[in-house]
């Protein structure tokens, strides 16, 4: 994944082909996709034509999906209507993904992204219910309404066991809608969700946090897990074991894939290289290094370019 449209053009496509990468990621944010979405195209025919799998990542769409708070939505700032209530009352800069504005907007744009980029897939990238600070969405009219008729009862102030049912559930439904949307423009694209990663107790409650839930959906092909060693400060060996021994059993339970994500640079805290081996020793379905920036266009880069090289085509 590169940051923005002007990072794209900076890909050398042949180089990661060279290097034994499969495939590629390419973040699409809302307000470039308005303007540059031709640019996006011809990037990913470049990136199939030296062979790689190029994978749509849809950034900033309503901000329910990328939980970067410097990504910006023009949809939110339009329809503040649209946006998740917190439990104090306060609107929130995201959509709620029970709202019938959003959702049919969101599904129109993912048709339209799917017919204008010739990708393998889509990746919906973390999508998320805010919870933090004592607080949590969504409570505006529509998630009450669907409470009520789902549970029979008003929805509580309190993060009860069913409020958080209730919300993933509402996740598994917007997935399901976003892989309808895509395939019906083509029912060979494939959906792959990646959860927020649990780094403390905001992400616990996302409504994305159960893997089972996520891994049963239909509209759900495989999961991507985070791997946090360095922001948790475990042993790499023991990240990748930690996510290897649950997103990728449960992901295999109902016969899907599971791939794991990390940072990567030339840095040696980064062991990089070391990272691809091992995973692959364990038996990890695919690993994805995130991200060119910070590791093919690093300035450190020739110094681990040949050893990554053997490790890939190693790994494959």
């Amino acid at each position: 994944m590169t940051t923005g449209v002007e990072g794209l053009r900076g890909v050398d496509t042949a180089l990661l082909a060279d290097l034994g990468f499969t495939g590629v990621f390419v973040s699409c944010y809302e307000d470039e996709v308005r303007w540059h979405v031709d640019d996006l195209a011809a990037f990913i025919r470049r990136a199939k034509g030296h062979g790689l799998e190029p994978f749509a990542v849809p950034c900033g769409y309503g901000r329910f999906l990328e939980s970067d708070p410097t990504v910006d939505s023009l949809f939110v700032h339009a329809h503040p209507g649209t946006c998740q209530i917190d439990s104090r009352g306060r609107r929130l800069r995201k959509a709620c993904p029970n709202h019938p504005k959003f959702l049919e907007w969101f599904s129109t744009s993912m048709r339209t992204l799917a017919w204008m980029l010739e990708c393998r897939g889509f990746l919906w990238n973390e999508p998320a219910f805010y919870h933090g600070r004592g607080t949590w969405s969504c409570r505006c009219g529509y998630c009450l309404r669907l409470f009520q008729a789902a549970y029979g009862r008003e929805m509580p102030h309190e993060l009860t066991d069913e409020v958080l049912e209730f919300r993933r559930n509402s996740v598994v439904l917007f997935l399901l809608a976003a892989a309808a949307a895509i395939q019906s423009v083509d029912r060979r694209l494939t959906s792959l969700v990646l959860p927020p990663p649990a780094l403390g107790r905001e992400h616990w409650h996302t409504g994305s946090e159960d893997l089972e839930r996520l891994a049963s959906c239909s509209g759900v092909d495989g999961l991507c897990v985070m791997v946090p060693w360095q922001e948790m400060g475990w042993d790499m060996e023991f990240g990748i074991r930690e996510a290897q021994g649950t997103g990728a059993q449960v992901a295999h339970r109902h016969e899907k894939p599971c791939l794991l994500w990390v940072t990567a640079s030339p840095q040696p805290s980064s062991r990089t290289v070391e990272t691809i081996g091992f995973a692959a020793r364990q038996g990890v379905d695919a690993v994805v290094l995130s991200d060119y920036d910070s590791l093919v266009a690093a300035r450190r880069f020739r110094d681990i370019r040949g050893d990554l090289r053997a490790a890939l085509w190693a790994a494959r």
